[in-house]
């Protein structure tokens, strides 16, 4: 049997149950953990993980940071991200702040990849950081889906 890297689907559906058990800390943390576990994958497997729209977490603001991640993911892997991101669903009424830290809302202002901020997601200088791919600012010309 040949192991499969979760799809963003399986990540919200995760996120979605430790949402329902009131873990947001853990929610958060998968989140991020899919953008590593993107960023070590081949080609073909960041577009099989990404091409498909996930089901709803339940809560707006992880549907929209997972949106905003797999934009983000893709275009530090110069992909273009699957049309499902710009689905209105992904964007935030109310802006989110995702430290729930209100002394760190200018740094995260400040700091958020636009693929995040356009949504009304905002993160922290590093939140991103640790992750093992190109950096936001690195990325090279987009390569359209199925090529």
């Amino acid at each position: 049997m040949t192991w499969q890297e979760h799809t963003v689907s399986d990540v919200a559906d995760e996120i979605a149950a430790c949402l329902a058990k009131g873990d947001s800390n853990s929610a958060t943390r998968l989140a991020f953990h899919f953008l590593e576990r993107y960023d070590k994958s081949d080609w073909g497997t960041r577009q099989r993980i990404t091409i498909e729209p996930p089901v709803t977490t339940g809560d707006d603001r992880y549907d929209a940071l997972l949106a905003g991640i797999v934009e983000y993911a893709c275009a530090s892997h110069g992909m273009v991200a699957p049309n499902w991101v710009d689905s209105e669903h992904y964007f935030l009424k109310k802006w989110w702040f995702v430290s729930g830290m209100s002394k760190l809302h200018a740094d995260a202002l400040v700091h958020s990849p636009i693929s995040l901020a356009r949504r009304g997601v905002f993160v922290t200088q590093g939140a991103l950081s640790t992750r093992s791919g190109a950096p936001w600012s690195s990325r090279t010309a987009p390569r359209p889906l199925g090529t």
